[in-house]
């Protein structure tokens, strides 16, 4: 648009001038012996007052296929522009000064190509200067994205460079700590399931050296009184008694064992019975203070088990380590219900959380939280007893 205005007002400016020119030359009374002198002035046309319509068309017809029309239709000066009255006098008749700018156009069109073509050659080059400069700079990105393929393969080993742009850099150091993170975290699952093959392998062992031990001996002996019994009809009585007092060992153990794998009062009478019955049967000194709220029963309904592990994970822990003469078991409903707050609290020896080793007490017992969709938070100071925190969101886990 610049280019077309320019070469409008280039056209009208240099006819204009001949226009003007030849104005100054006739004078203010031209005569006919004056009208030889304006040959000389370019772009000039001589013809008669009425003759002056057709110009237009012979403009058209002389610069056809030199020019395009849409161009010649953009820059040429109106009729008014191109014309110039003069005054009749006495040996001359009348005559209009017609300024012809087809030479003009065709200077304009020739500068406005050359400009054009340049203008789009240097577009061009830039466009391609561009394309390469930023294909080099997104570089990064093939091994950005290659790097994301071979994590999700399980390549948590894979490590970005270093990028020259600082944007690229920051995602570069990102992805490098999330495999690390992520090498990290299947180190740390590996182990869980290691620990977990173990504690099944150690609790499949306890039950048979349990059962070889206990059940074993005792239906040996079982059978033994039984037999002694039948061929000694003196020593019957007392046989009896000691395959009942054997009986009775035996069911205490069965019960034991039962209450250790799963405890009845829970299924019975829910999670608040089970709690208490826990807290009263503990073998540690401790003295444990209870806070239940009644409706939790209804609340955790099938997960009970898993909030009375927690308890019971922390407690041990507690007997094992804390060293405590008190302990504050909290149970209630928070955010109308929508969540159970747990707290577990003692005064004992503490600990340092930052130096301490994470046995598998604490590992247990953050597993069944997360497994509930809830968050655990551990606050200990050496010597200031610990507390364990933990929310637990109702409508995820239920």
């Amino acid at each position: 648009m610049i280019t077309v205005i320019n070469a409008r007002q280039s056209v009208v400016e240099e006819v204009s001038s001949s226009l003007t020119l030849a104005q100054k030359l006739l004078g203010e009374k031209p005569s006919s012996h004056q009208l030889p002198t304006l040959d000389k002035v370019r772009h000039l046309n001589i013809t008669l007052a009425g003759d002056q319509q057709d110009e237009n068309n012979k403009l058209d017809a002389s610069l056809q296929g030199e020019v395009p029309l849409l161009f010649i239709s953009f820059v040429r000066p109106s009729l008014e522009q191109l014309s110039l009255g003069l005054e009749s006098g006495k040996n001359i008749p009348s005559i209009r000064l017609i300024a012809d700018p087809s030479d003009e156009i065709k200077e304009a069109w020739r500068e406005s190509l050359i400009f054009i073509s340049l203008l789009l050659l240097l577009t061009l080059l830039i466009s391609s200067c561009v394309f390469i400069v930023i294909g080099r700079a997104l570089k990064p990105v093939d091994n950005i994205l290659q790097a994301f393929v071979e994590i999700e393969k399980g390549d948590y080993d894979k490590r970005l460079p270093t990028f020259n742009l600082p944007e690229f850099n920051n995602i570069a150091d990102g992805i490098n700590h999330l495999s690390e993170n992520l090498s990290a975290s299947k180190v740390k699952n590996q182990q869980l399931s290691k620990q977990s093959l173990d504690i099944r392998e150690n609790e499949r062992r306890y039950l048979a050296r349990e059962l070889h031990d206990e059940m074993g001996q005792s239906l040996s002996a079982i059978k033994a009184l039984s037999v002694s019994a039948k061929t000694n009809e003196e020593t019957s009585a007392q046989s009896l008694t000691e395959i009942e007092n054997i009986c009775n060992h035996l069911f205490h153990v069965v019960r034991n064992r039962m209450q250790q794998l799963t405890p009845a009062l829970l299924s019975d009478f829910g999670l608040s019975a089970a709690i208490e019955e826990l807290a009263d049967q503990w073998p540690g000194n401790s003295h444990i203070t209870l806070s239940l709220d009644s409706s939790l029963d209804a609340l955790v309904q099938n997960n009970a088990i898993h909030y009375y592990r927690i308890i019971q994970e922390s407690l041990t822990n507690t007997l094992n380590h804390a060293q405590a003469s008190n302990v504050w078991i909290s149970l209630n409903k928070i955010n109308d219900g929508d969540a159970i707050a747990l707290l577990i609290k003692d005064n004992g020896i503490g600990f340092d959380p930052s130096k301490a080793v994470s046995g598998r007490g604490l590992i247990n017992i953050k597993e069944r939280v997360e497994s509930l969709g809830g968050t655990l938070e551990t606050n200990s100071l050496k010597g200031n007893g610990c507390q364990l925190s933990a929310i637990l969101p109702i409508n995820q886990h239920e």
